[in-house]
């Protein structure tokens, strides 16, 4: 069973919704939020449910626009969700503008989780940001083995300009693939390019070459990456046209067709995450909700 967990524009909160196919996409609480964040800014934005290796369900998600801090709780059956806290990542790193849309996931080269998210380190006053097509983003990295105790912040994926949005997963034979949102544009107006593309890495420590052509249309962003039907389905947030998208990979992403006319999707979802869960839990999820 597939699990999608956003949020939505009017209701910054945890959202949820299931498929059996990851195609058809039904909502649960009738699309309503099924946790509301109760510290922080009390903003879930960019949620993504990581099942670590006992079984426990972390959530992250980003505390607001400007934070330096992002939340994280926890859950054994994705209905309560407890021990709600802050963690500032990016505490003493100069110039921290927000820590945005977190991931997790489990590193096995160094036998740690590793979060993954991306800051602007910008000593310019917010107006000066505000009037700029680039707001100097990169892909920072934490790990932990305990998700409380973090590593210092350190850069993950620096290519040399703006870039955020980050989803990775383990390939076969090794190797890893990593989605992202290229946040150039060609204008001050900031609505041009900022499209998706995918990297490659023989190691979770890089190098991330083999850097993929645009995969998507201008001003879409918040992809998430999910094993499906023997390849890779790739789902996106159209953010300004209002809609969300799916791409698919049969050949361990180096090309990719787009299957979004084969989805239905909750209404109104923003940067949605997506992983498999076993079927009791998902039965007890449903039972719950229904």
């Amino acid at each position: 069973m597939y699990l999608m967990s956003y949020f939505r524009t009017e209701s910054e909160a945890l959202h949820l919704a299931f498929s059996s196919d990851g195609l058809l996409w039904e909502p649960l609480n009738q699309n309503r939020p099924v946790w509301h964040a109760p510290i922080g800014n009390k903003s879930v934005r960019d949620p993504f449910i990581l099942r670590d290796e006992q079984g426990i369900y972390r959530l992250f998600s980003t505390n607001s626009w400007h934070s330096d801090s992002i939340i994280v709780a926890d859950s054994t059956d994705l209905i309560e969700w407890t021990h709600p806290r802050l963690v500032t990542l990016m505490s003493g790193v100069k110039g921290t503008r927000n820590t945005w849309a977190p991931e997790c996931f489990f590193d096995p080269e160094a036998g740690v989780y590793r979060v993954i998210w991306s800051s602007s380190q910008d000593l310019r006053s917010l107006s000066e940001m505000e009037k700029s097509a680039d707001w100097n983003h990169r892909i920072w990295t934490s790990s932990t083995t305990d998700f409380e105790n973090w590593t210092p912040p350190e850069f993950f994926f620096d290519p040399g300009y703006s870039v955020i949005d980050a989803c990775v997963v383990h390939l076969r034979l090794g190797r890893w693939m990593m989605s992202w949102k290229d946040e150039r544009s060609t204008d001050a107006t900031r609505l041009h390019s900022k499209k998706i593309k995918v990297s490659f890495a023989p190691s979770i420590s890089g190098p991330w070459t083999e850097e993929s052509a645009f995969l998507t249309n201008d001003m879409s962003e918040g992809p998430t990456l999910f094993p499906r039907t023997g390849g890779w389905t790739l789902l996106f947030d159209a953010f300004t046209a209002h809609y969300f998208g799916a791409l698919h990979s049969d050949d361990e992403g180096q090309t990719w067709r787009d299957i979004s006319s084969q989805v239905t999707f909750p209404p109104g979802p923003r940067h949605a995450s997506v992983i498999e869960i076993p079927e009791t839990d998902a039965n007890t999820l449903l039972a719950h909700w229904n």
